[in-house]
């Protein structure tokens, strides 16, 4: 006889972790395909993203303040700026400066690249929001930002 017993509440919890999983999964199949028409990963995505935020703030970006914001070794991150600038999607100027230190600046490319992936996330968000009245993507937003700062120490 199989000896199964009903799940208690805790094990009923733990399903949250799977729910999670699985809207994140539906959110990137969206976004891969954006990333499978362009030939680029979701972290070549990021890296771009991050140069462009950062380029809209005013701040020059080099491959250490990429390697810091993605958390990849230094060998991860120039392969990755490599293959984002034989693509098309970077450029990398030498700075007046230091001419060991190279910055990064998205072409053209590149930024139609970052306002496209924009485009989708906020269709993301869109559908989460209008799935949820005010008080509850406020309260959603709580809670997500409480398990984050958890799981951060």
């Amino acid at each position: 006889m199989c000896d199964i017993t009903k799940p208690t509440t805790i094990q009923k919890n733990k399903r949250l972790f799977g729910k999670l999983c699985y809207l994140h999964r539906q959110m990137c199949r969206e976004n891969a395909k954006l990333f499978t028409e362009y030939g680029i990963s979701p972290v070549q995505m990021h890296a771009m993203s991050y140069i462009s935020k950062s380029a809209a703030a005013g701040k020059k970006v080099c491959q250490k303040d990429v390697e810091k914001i993605i958390n990849l070794r230094p060998s991860s991150v120039s392969t990755l700026l490599s293959n984002l600038e034989k693509d098309g999607f970077i450029v990398r100027t030498v700075s007046e400066g230091d001419a060991r230190s190279k910055y990064l600046e998205l072409t053209e490319k590149g930024e139609c690249l970052c306002i496209k992936d924009k485009m989708l996330i906020d269709s993301c968000d869109g559908a989460i929001e209008a799935a949820l009245d005010a008080d509850e993507q406020i309260q959603f937003d709580s809670l997500l930002q409480k398990i984050l700062d958890s799981i951060s120490k």
